[in-house]
């Protein structure tokens, strides 16, 4: 079946789908606040699914990660693109609580792929250093990043922009819940991120990527 079949059997079912709404909502067994439930429900239980699959996948075609976590490997992703960064700043960077970090540090620590070292300009400051252990890490591209070969370039811009869209909610969500905490959390990553990323080749969407 070429791609042309694929998309009309797809939007096909798309509109059967939707008359099925339809039909449900003129029914009295469901109202349109249950359907948006149910909806919501299985949506993201397909979120989760999906990076359930493409983590268990990506472990497989890289024993090497296998037994890292992906907290830990967002640390050592960071202290790739910049080395020996501070607990403070790191912590900051992955908008995560300095304790959290410390545990997730502690148990990088432990498996060799990072150490700590006093700062040159104060001793009491410490600093994240890779081992090297952990700069011979590589992080390899998905295999399965042609899953979305499956859309064509129309469609990707509406999943881009229904992304774009859920992650924009989400930090709606976060300024409403503590709007003081959000802001001071915002200016300072951007700071932060200027004054360790801001030289780097795509560092404007890496950062975006890290928010």
């Amino acid at each position: 079946m070429n791609d042309k079949s694929l998309n009309s059997k797809y939007s096909k079912g798309l509109n059967e789908k939707h008359e099925d709404y339809k039909e449900y909502e003129e029914s009295n067994e469901y109202d349109s606040k249950d359907l948006r439930e149910i909806s919501n429900h299985l949506l993201y239980h397909k979120f989760t699914m999906i990076n359930e699959i493409l983590d268990k996948r990506y472990k497989r075609d890289n024993p090497e990660m296998k037994n890292v976590s992906k907290g830990q490997g967002r640390i050592i992703a960071v202290l790739k693109r910049k080395d020996r960064i501070s607990t403070k700043d790191l912590s900051e960077i992955l908008n995560i609580s300095v304790s959290s970090l410390n545990e997730t540090l502690n148990k990088l620590e432990q498996k060799g792929f990072v150490k700590k070292v006093p700062s040159n300009e104060d001793k009491r400051v410490l600093l994240i250093e890779l081992t090297e252990k952990g700069k011979e890490v590589e992080f390899k591209n998905h295999n399965d990043l042609d899953i979305f070969d499956s859309l064509n370039d129309i469609e990707k811009d509406y999943l881009d922009d229904y992304l774009n869209r859920l992650i924009m909610e989400l930090h709606r969500k976060f300024k409403e819940e503590n709007p003081e905490k959000y802001e001071k959390c915002f200016k300072n990553r951007q700071e932060i991120f200027k004054k360790h990323f801001k030289d780097q080749k795509y560092a404007e969407e890496w950062y975006k990527i890290l928010r």
